[in-house]
């Protein structure tokens, strides 16, 4: 029986360090990339690399040939529910035995952040699909804190969370889950719920970059449609900006959705306790601080 487990997303952050983890073990693995300029890199390093684009089923489906699982990684994009719905319909066209779906910890039918929405619709896909799957859900990404680097230059962390508390991870935390996941190969329709080790407020979260990074960072509240005007001067589009003010001004703030639940499933999983936003941040200098 084939062993190969092949993963969307490898561009991306989970998508990536899973892939790497996943070669370092010594696993068979695919990379399903959309450019050829893509696939060529990753064959020059030794990887299987095929090309598909998720809003092509057919050509998902002849890149998911002679696969055993599949780790379905789906970009934030406005896509977003048909390209996982197109992913699993390949997976069951190609006979693929298993999925993995990179969920998220808010996945929510009415969710007024899009991405929250199109997951949950991928999930019920993925549970209706017959095929054997285990949920990720994971909860903020401790990396979507870089995006905030300008200011953390200047001792301070602008958001609109308020004392909503989320349980921010590692992505190299839910990378060492999905790796670990995959490699065991059994799946029983499992949905573990990763986080960090603590739920962080935004005064929580500027406590741990400044312990991370040894220097002095406060938290500054700001409404959330400033927020969102903020996001749209930086260059994010509106869509994703009206998102992102719901996400933190919404449904963070008033702890909706389940995202202020805090689990052990990470170390659960693989053994090792997640990684804390303090020890993340001190990993991350040179990017949170611009250095070198």
């Amino acid at each position: 029986m084939s062993e190969l487990i092949a993963i969307t997303g490898v561009t991306g952050d989970v998508g990536g360090k899973t892939l790497e983890k996943l070669r370092a073990a010594g696993a068979p693995v695919r990379a399903v990339v959309r450019r050829r300029e893509q696939a060529e890199a990753l064959q020059a390093r030794g990887v299987d690399a095929r090309i598909a684009d998720l809003g092509d089923r057919t050509a998902l489906a002849a890149a998911l040939d002679g696969v055993d699982q599949l780790f379905l990684v789906t970009a934030a994009t406005q896509k977003q529910a048909e390209h996982g719905a197109n992913g699993v319909w390949a997976a069951k066209e190609a006979g693929v035995r298993a999925i993995v779906q990179l969920s998220g910890g808010d996945a929510a039918e009415h969710s007024p952040m899009p991405w929250a929405s199109a997951i949950w619709q991928i999930d019920e896909l993925v549970r209706a699909s017959g095929l054997e799957r285990t949920i990720l859900h994971p909860s903020g990404f401790m990396t979507n804190l870089e995006s905030s680097g300008p200011a953390i230059r200047k001792g301070l962390f602008p958001q609109t969370m308020g004392r909503g508390r989320i349980g921010w991870i590692d992505t190299d935390d839910i990378a060492r889950v999905a790796a670990h996941v995959l490699r065991e190969g059994v799946h029983v329709g499992a949905e573990p719920v990763l986080t960090g080790p603590e739920l962080l407020d935004g005064r929580g979260v500027a406590r741990g970059l400044a312990e991370g990074l040894g220097r002095g960072v406060r938290y500054v509240h700001v409404p959330s449609r400033v927020f969102a005007v903020i996001l749209r001067a930086n260059g994010v589009p509106a869509w994703q900006a009206e998102g992102l003010r719901q996400q933190f001004g919404v449904v963070a703030r008033r702890g909706l959705d389940g995202v202020d639940l805090l689990t052990t499933d990470v170390e659960r999983i693989t053994g090792e306790p997640a990684r804390s936003l303090a020890a993340w941040a001190r990993s991350r200098r040179a990017v949170l601080l611009g250095e070198g």
